[in-house]
């Protein structure tokens, strides 16, 4: 119920003060990026933006835990694929490693083939010139006309003679029996040669076949392992992508949402605070009303000679203008500064006729200062005069105001005394003219 009541009065607050916000806007009651946004939206629309937020923080974190559940399924599909691509790199090792073995089969086999291709040659060789010699031994035999073992016994002149003739003749059989057990031998080798040559042949062409096939199975299996290689990793970075962005996403709108309730929590503060202020700015008026007697009490007579904007100088006896209007020491100052000699206590007096509309009267803080006190939100005790629907003008750092709310003031009416209140380096009256809420450079009018 607390906290009901303090934000109906928060609104109530907003919705009331809409025009004493507008004639304050560039005073620096409140600052920074934080404090625009304050000032731009109420507290149902942050409350609003608040609950849109949390609409949208919901509707990602369903489509995060959604990736979430995608990508472990992902993961598992991976687990497994990399399993497959893992055999089929050993498939493709075993089948380099065999096809690496049939070349060498291959290569022994050719070499085998050149040797035996050789060695026939060197064979048929051979065995021509043992057929050439053969030839010329009967040759020989058949000119000499020893045809037979008779003749020779019977062309012998002694038993010695004939013995040696046998012996030679056996020699010249037994040659001869030699030399072609020889050419049969080297036709019968030359035979297996040729019939070993023949199996070396075939066994080349089925090595080159079989050397084929493993090639054709190592492309298969090469195709395959491209085919699993491009659906590995990408699909997971992809998806680990989209989840990083979804999780930047949510933590955008959290940190909206957390902004959002901070100004809320800003508002109800500035509220407070100025419910405050206001009570003790009351009790200070009442209690200066009744004690405050100030020594230049008085003061002439002042007689108001408005220029053509119709716009009367607010500090009668007092000239000289200390800080102008524009930028000024890395801000901007929204009005002029008019301080001389003296001028403490002197009468800051209604520039035009209206209507007063502000007082803060609760400042104490009555001296030169490097800083603000944070009374009045930097101008100390100061007055609003709304002139009209379109102007309005702001008399600040005085040492006390002398108006009340809601008082009609002429124009050259005392409204206070100049002073030094609020962030007030020295004596002097700080003086703004709004033009629809609007500061602009009161030397154009003064």
């Amino acid at each position: 119920m607390k906290n009901l009541s303090i934000f109906k009065k928060v609104i109530s607050f907003v919705t009331c003060s809409a025009l004493s916000m507008a004639v304050m806007t560039g005073s620096p009651l409140l600052s920074g990026e934080r404090t625009e946004k304050v000032a731009a939206l109420s507290i149902a629309e942050l409350q609003e933006k608040i609950n849109e937020n949390n609409s949208q923080i919901e509707e990602l974190q369903g489509q995060l835990d959604a990736l979430a559940s995608n990508k472990a399924e992902q993961e598992q599909y991976q687990a497994v694929l990399k399993q497959q691509i893992d055999v089929i790199k050993d498939n493709l090792t075993i089948l380099a490693n065999e096809i690496a073995s049939i070349k060498e089969d291959i290569e022994e086999t050719k070499s085998n083939i050149t040797s035996l291709e050789d060695s026939i040659a060197a064979q048929d060789q051979e065995i021509d010139n043992k057929i050439e010699r053969f030839k010329k031994r009967l040759c020989e035999m058949y000119i000499s006309g020893n045809d037979n073992l008779a003749s020779v016994v019977v062309g012998t002149s002694s038993f010695y003679d004939m013995i040696s003739r046998v012996e030679m003749v056996n020699r010249i059989a037994s040659y001869d029996e030699q030399l072609i057990n020889d050419i049969l031998a080297d036709i019968d080798k030359m035979e297996e040669d040729k019939a070993s040559l023949q199996t070396e042949k075939l066994t080349q062409e089925m090595k080159e076949k079989e050397l084929e096939a493993k090639e054709a199975d190592k492309k298969a299996e090469y195709e395959i392992f491209n085919e699993k290689s491009l659906q590995t990793q990408e699909i997971i970075d992809r998806l680990a992508l989209e989840e990083q962005m979804l999780a930047g996403d949510i933590s955008k709108y959290e940190q909206d949402k957390a902004d959002f309730e901070q100004q809320i929590q800003d508002i109800i503060a500035e509220q407070q605070r100025r419910e405050a202020e206001e009570a003790a700015r009351l009790a200070a008026q009442q209690a200066a009303s009744q004690t405050y007697t100030p020594s230049y009490s008085s003061q002439p007579s002042y007689i108001p000679t408005p220029g053509a904007s119709g716009f009367a100088w607010p500090a009668p006896g007092y000239y000289l203008i200390t800080s102008g209007y524009g930028e000024r020491w890395g801000s901007f100052h929204g009005g002029i500064d008019i301080g001389d000699a003296g001028i403490h206590g002197g009468c800051a007096c209604a520039s035009r006729a209206g209507t007063v509309i502000y007082v803060y009267n609760g400042c104490n803080h009555d001296y030169a200062k490097q800083g603000s006190c944070g009374c009045g939100g930097g101008y100390g005790n100061y007055v609003i005069i709304s002139h009209d629907e379109t102007y309005s003008t702001v008399y600040g750092h005085l040492a006390s105001a002398a108006v009340s709310q809601g008082q009609y003031v002429n124009q050259g009416d005392v409204i206070g005394y100049i002073g030094s209140t609020g962030w007030s380096t020295g004596d002097h009256l700080h003086f703004e003219i709004r033009v629809n809420g609007v500061r602009v450079n009161p030397s154009n009018y003064v």
